[in-house]
């Protein structure tokens, strides 16, 4: 599966109240497709690549409890935006990409917040 990189700004550890960004970026097919030593089709360059856009999925904890829009937790695209950081937000993030075409998901990676 494509790799999945996130990362976060400010870097952890966050101060209560703070803006916290979880950025999830998928490798591009391309690359995926020479990593794995799959031949170059022209259906599937750049282009094609982005038109077939991923869904982003995102989770917090041990337990991966999937993360609803709400005014805590926001999702632009790649983006989850935690408005007012508690100690309560303080655990592992995951997300992981969606989409029709194939390949059809991207692996799942984390990242760890520690709220002070």
């Amino acid at each position: 599966l494509p790799t999945s990189t996130l990362t976060m700004t400010p870097d952890s550890p966050v101060f209560t109240g703070e803006t916290v960004n979880l950025k999830c970026e998928i490798e591009y097919y391309s690359t995926w497709r020479q990593r794995n030593g799959l031949s170059y089709d022209r259906r599937y360059d750049w282009t094609y690549y982005q038109t077939h856009e991923w869904r982003y999925e995102w989770y917090k904890g041990t337990d991966s409890v999937m993360l609803q829009t709400s005014d805590h937790y926001t999702v632009n695209r790649n983006t989850l935006t935690i408005r007012g950081a508690t100690e309560s937000d303080q655990d592992q993030y995951w997300c992981r990409g969606q989409r029709d075409e194939r390949p059809k998901s991207s692996q799942l990676n984390s990242v760890s917040l520690t709220v002070k």
